[in-house]
């Protein structure tokens, strides 16, 4: 470098005083090496595989033989446009780049780079967010012809659809479910786990959640554990932990259970929707009850009552339209329900029942013979102008 600076100044030539990085690695080292170790240890298996595709199929073909630093807010434009122009949706890319994103926050740690061009990508995107999610629950009489099939057809399914429907809980936590997790006094189901691709995991938000058990699955479920309890008795062998279990009588696993959807859904005659509506189905028969959006998500374990109203909003806002219809009754009796609003009453009628503001203006005026009004014959009440007694 001495050398080349001392001909830069006897010859007036131009240089760039940035020292050449024989060991900086390229995107695609530096993305294997990030997937291996942190990725593989820290993540969910599901996610493990998700990231792992993206890096394959999209980040490699697109950086992997850039160095690491040589990666710029231009070259992360120019892939979201490619994707774009090849009608990606916006969260779609989004996902695409969530790995990357890390990869740069890692090397910023590691101070192999000093910025993150995936971070703040808002502006790097012409088109908006997509719109609300696409959800397809079953209505009430299918999910009725639904649950009949599996019980005639395919029972050791019925008591898996029954919960699916009554709890929303998701495939993975499902087929997680253990005896020690049901409350059967108590009347709820605390979600521990997830299974998913064959090892047990954690639940999606990492939490622990509580879910109401209704009437009627509260009872499949009893009864279901007393047979097993027999048979474990008549065989001399301890109850399986899980709840649910396959026809070979063991625990489901992500693969058979989508089988066994299908072939029961096929056989049911009703339009096709993912196992996944089943959730969306126990959401929506919530909110149309007027359950409010709070409880809904709390028994879907929704990280935020955001992510609920983004997906179920919907379903809110019919249930709410009714409240315009007040605006149409008259405003005298919009003002009886407000009695609340009244001021307080003088000490000595606090203890006495108060009359309704309605039956104020049913009282006769001063000098007129009080209105009697007879209740079941028990008793009477006597109106006067502006006093009860």
């Amino acid at each position: 470098m001495a050398v080349q600076l001392k001909w830069v100044v006897h010859n007036g030539a131009s240089y760039s005083l940035r020292a050449e990085k024989k060991d900086m690695p390229t995107v695609k080292e530096y993305l294997t090496t990030w997937k291996d170790t942190y990725a593989k240890a820290h993540c969910k298996p599901s996610t493990y595989g998700g990231y792992s595709r993206t890096i394959e199929q999209q980040l490699i073909p697109a950086f992997g033989n850039v160095l690491l630093d040589q990666v710029g807010r231009e070259a992360i434009r120019s892939f979201v446009a490619t994707l774009t122009k090849q009608g990606k949706a916006r969260g779609t890319i989004e996902n695409f780049l969530v790995p990357l994103k890390a990869v740069f926050y890692q090397a910023i740690d590691d101070r192999i780079v000093k910025v993150n061009p995936v971070a703040r990508l808002g502006k790097l995107f012409t088109h908006k967010k997509d719109g609300k999610a696409f959800i397809a629950p079953l209505e009430h009489h299918e999910l009725h012809v639904l649950l009949e099939t599996a019980k005639e057809r395919f029972p050791f399914l019925y008591s898996l659809l029954l919960c699916a429907t009554r709890t929303g809980m998701r495939q993975g936590e499902l087929i997680g479910l253990q005896w020690g997790d049901i409350d059967f006094l108590g009347g709820f189901i605390e979600v521990r786990r997830g299974v998913v691709l064959r090892e047990v995991t954690t639940t999606k938000s990492h939490q622990i959640r509580r879910v109401d058990m209704s009437v009627q699955l509260q009872a499949t479920l009893l009864k279901i554990k007393e047979v097993r309890q027999i048979e474990a008795m008549d065989t001399g062998r301890e109850v399986i932990p899980w709840v649910f279990l396959s026809p070979e009588g063991k625990r489901w696993d992500n693969r058979n259970l989508r089988r066994a959807w299908s072939r029961c859904l096929d056989a049911s005659g009703i339009r096709q929707v993912r196992f996944h509506d089943l959730r969306h189905t126990f959401a929506s028969a919530l909110a149309q009850q007027g359950a409010p959006p709070k409880y809904v998500q709390s028994q879907l374990g929704h990280s935020s009552i955001q992510v609920t109203m983004d997906v179920y909003s919907h379903l809110f806002e019919k249930r709410d339209r009714g409240w315009v219809n007040r605006l149409d009754e008259p405003q005298e009796m919009l003002s009886l329900e407000g009695e609340s609003a009244t001021q307080a009453q003088p000490e000595e009628y606090r203890s006495e029942p108060q009359p309704s503001k309605l039956l104020k203006r049913l009282a006769r005026p001063a000098g007129i013979e009080p209105a009697t009004l007879g209740l079941e014959g028990r008793c009477s009440i006597q109106l006067s102008y502006g006093r009860i007694g």
